[in-house]
């Protein structure tokens, strides 16, 4: 089929539609971490680098754009704790980038993030997703918005960072945030 032809892009859809696909996404890269032996390290790395990576942009998205939409639908205090939630996921997050799959504590910091994770989810989806569908506001248009900030960041991440006194920087990698993040770097 020729380039002209192609199908349009599906478009991204409502936000809250975007917020339950990162939440299902976030479950299956759990479940993958779930599902690995103990001995394959480099995979389970992977699933956690991933699912850290998946979290704080889901995070980030959420505080920039779907949080305040809610500010006039729900009691600030809900606010206050799915803030709160977001502050201990993202404490938990630091500290699995530091840990190797062979540390003491890196099965169980992440049972515990999945366990904060789940309860978050709940939260959201059953208290705050149907307030922000009771509000009347433009799901769609908030979806697209949500998309379009999800490709920049995604760009961001994706450039190189600038070397550092003529050599390139390693286990370097931009965080969600825009700031620099270390990465494990200990040798194998």
């Amino acid at each position: 089929m020729p380039a002209h032809d192609a199908p349009a892009p599906e478009p991204p859809g409502g936000i809250l539609a975007q917020l339950r696909a990162d939440h299902a996404h976030v479950r299956a890269l759990f479940h993958a971490f779930a599902m690995l032996d103990r001995e394959e390290e480099a995979e389970r790395e992977r699933v956690v680098d991933d699912l850290c990576d998946a979290l704080a942009m889901h995070a980030l998205l959420e505080d920039e754009l779907f949080y305040p939409v809610l500010r006039a639908a729900v009691d600030d205090k809900l606010l206050e704790d799915a803030a709160l939630e977001h502050d201990s996921m993202r404490e938990l997050v630091e500290q699995l980038e530091s840990l190797f799959p062979d540390d003491a504590y890196f099965d169980v910091s992440v049972a515990v993030l999945a366990d904060e994770v789940e309860r978050h989810v709940a939260f959201e989806e059953n208290l705050l997703f149907p307030a922000l569908a009771r509000s009347g506001a433009d799901q769609l248009a908030l979806g697209l918005r949500l998309h379009a900030r999800r490709a920049e960041l995604e760009t961001s991440l994706l450039e190189q960072p600038p070397a550092i006194d003529g050599c390139e920087p390693r286990g370097l990698l931009h965080g969600a945030t825009g700031r620099l993040r270390e990465r494990r770097s200990r040798p194998r």
